[in-house]
């Protein structure tokens, strides 16, 4: 019999994107009614794109309205509402174009006057003033959705928004609680980031980041193995599980009405309740961003994506940028940043001949994992996972006995499967222009899920995902070509690694590791296969470690101010936060420059820097 092996790989491409918005750029020349003391808001929103919205963009996609709640404070604001004095009991912000300056309320064509609040009362929204009695501040909390009423309509919205007031832990789990029921879009559920506002500010419009609720989701697969097309035939997963599935021989339910994988993943069921918190001051990066916590629903054990149509008996695309979709438009799935479990994927499929002749051949129970890390689902983010079958195989072109293990011997046995983060969310994603697109694997002797341990050697390779040639390192070091393990000085993500490579402050000590160039790998099936590595023992246990291959070695760019700039519609412009981190902005016309010019900023053409492409695998050791 014609044994084939064929090793079906993740190229987990996790696409995380987000954005920025410090304020409303835009042409707004009419008289300010801040000046009279009145509290005036102003709101944009942040989709999973690399741009931000501004004026009637951002409006468009708030459905025109948002939601605040306010509060002032005489003493320091603390975990609960003793110190909070009510201001905006849950009013209706509305915008109408061209409107601003029409009312004290109003003062970026965002208004609040005469309007019905989300709670009952007040029916008839009044001006609302800055309390310079309160020493210590007013804090401002925002949502926006388009499946509730004015007044909140118990029996018949789709979502339904309670604010908490207080919280025995954390001042900053002082957030909403939100009922979705059955039929509710995520994609239009918007919280905003948490704003704190000093008294030294209580003279400036209130301004809002919203960021969408949902994770977005979508999974491809894609092969080549030379001389044949291949077609997913199934998928198995354990149809009756309770619990996470740690094993694939728990696999034994097949399917074919779509994409499945054993994971635990939040229930999207009826009347499903959520907790919405915001991120603490230990990461001062993420400081008030709204986050999902606490499902009421409970868990599912399989994930299942798309139609029958869409992957089954479907020939799959031949390259990473091509594959063949599960699912072509994103799904939306509930956040699930706490999960601890990783995807497991089990499948069978067939490989037919391209060569006019009648071959095929079956494989059965091809794996792969993917470890928890890359499984943190977060609120705004798109993930996208590409699986890869290639022409080693963990499956087996063989029987498959009753209890589904193979009978007839297996091909290699990679232990995970993944490899780059493709891009980085946020006030990164401008520095990356290009990321290759070449697949890491990681071999530990005796693992099974990226189970890697102190003092155990672990090999890692690169190879070419369009053509699946191993792409040898030239040295150990970090210039082109040239490859690098570090200790990591903290927990992170391949994400985080390449914005700290990328001059974005991560806060991530890396400290360059022993590694050597090898030339074998002993695998679990006792072979040791030609194969060119790096190879590196980790000193310590409960560490992160990231391997890093340089294509192209990171050179940052310098950025003229603008404040004597004349303004060019083909130009692009930047601001840049607190850290020195420069985001592009978009500046509409000559009058949105003039207005901002003093914090824009436009890349230097005769240094403008290198993009930088790295390889990055982040491994833990137990």
């Amino acid at each position: 019999m014609k044994t084939f092996f064929s090793i079906l790989s993740a190229l987990v491409l996790v696409t995380l994107f987000g954005c920025t918005n410090d304020e409303n750029v835009g042409n707004n020349t009419s008289v300010n009614p801040k000046d009279a003391g009145a509290i005036a808001f102003s709101g944009g929103s942040s989709m999973i794109t690399r741009t931000t919205s501004y004026g009637a963009t951002a409006a468009a996609k708030l459905g025109n309205t948002f939601v605040v709640y306010g509060t002032k404070h005489v003493t320091a604001e603390d975990k609960t509402a003793i110190n909070d004095a009510v201001v905006f009991n849950n009013f209706q912000i509305k915008w109408t174009s061209a409107s601003a300056g029409s009312n004290e309320s109003n003062a970026s064509d965002w208004g609040y006057l005469g309007l019905q609040s989300y709670d009952a009362t007040p029916t008839s929204q009044g001006i609302k003033y800055w309390d310079y009695s309160a020493a210590q501040g007013h804090t401002f909390y925002a949502f926006s959705s388009s499946d509730i009423s004015y007044p909140k309509n118990e029996a018949n919205d789709k979502v339904l928004v309670t604010k908490t007031t207080s919280d025995e832990t954390s001042l900053y789990n002082k957030g909403y609680a939100v009922t979705i029921k059955n039929g509710a879009s995520l994609n239009n559920l918007y919280f905003s980031d948490r704003v704190p506002v000093a008294k030294a500010d209580y003279d400036k419009t209130v301004n809002f980041t919203f960021r969408n609720v949902a994770t977005l989701l979508r999974v491809g697969f894609y092969e080549t193995i030379p001389g044949y097309r291949v077609q997913i035939d199934k998928f198995y997963i354990d149809d009756d599980a309770t619990a996470a599935v740690t094993s694939f021989a728990a696999m034994k339910d097949a399917k074919t009405d779509g994409f499945y994988a054993s994971l635990q993943n939040v229930k999207g069921s009826t009347d499903q309740t959520v907790n919405v918190t915001y991120y603490d001051n230990s990461d001062p990066t993420i400081e008030n961003r709204a986050k999902l916590a606490n499902p009421t629903g409970g868990y599912n054990y399989a994930l299942k994506l798309g139609s029958g149509a869409s992957i089954i008996g479907t020939d799959l695309g031949t390259s990473a940028s091509s594959p063949t979709w599960v699912n072509s438009e994103y799904t939306s799935v509930f956040p699930f940043e706490d999960n601890t479990n990783p995807l497991l994927l089990k499948l069978d499929f067939t490989m037919y001949a391209e060569d006019g002749s009648p071959d095929v051949i079956h494989v059965r129970g091809a794996r792969a994992v993917v470890p928890a890390q890359y499984i943190k689902w977060k609120s705004n983010f798109a993930y996208t996972y590409i699986f890869k079958i290639t022409d080693k195989t963990n499956g087996t072109t063989g029987d498959v006995d009753a209890n589904d293990d193979p009978t007839d011997p297996e091909g290699l046995m990679p232990i995970t499967f993944d490899a780059i983060v493709y891009d980085v969310t946020e006030e990164q994603q401008q520095t990356i222009s290009s990321v290759s697109s070449n697949s890491i694997t990681t071999y530990a002797e005796g693992a099974l899920v990226n189970e890697y341990t102190a003092t155990k050697p672990i090999y890692v390779v690169v190879s070419n995902s369009a053509s699946g040639a191993v792409i040898a390192p030239s040295a150990i070091g970090d210039a082109a070509s040239e490859a690098q393990v570090y200790k990591l000085s903290k927990a992170a993500t391949e994400s985080d690694v390449v914005a700290q490579l990328m001059g974005s402050p991560m806060g991530i000590t890396m400290t360059a590791e022993t590694a050597t160039l090898g030339t074998s790998i002993p695998l679990a099936d006792g072979s040791t296969p030609a194969i060119s590595n790096v190879k590196f023992t980790p000193s310590a246990a409960n560490t992160y470690y990231a391997y890093v291959y340089t294509t192209e070695k990171y050179v940052a760019p310098t950025y003229l101010n603008q404040s004597a700039g004349t303004y060019d519609s083909g130009k692009t412009y930047y601001m840049k936060t607190a850290n020195d981190v420069y985001y592009a902005v978009t500046v509409a016309n000559a009058a949105a420059f003039n207005e901002h010019k003093a914090q824009l900023y436009i890349i230097d053409s005769t240094a403008p820097g290198t993009p930088g492409k790295y390889d990055v695998k982040v491994i833990k050791v137990q």
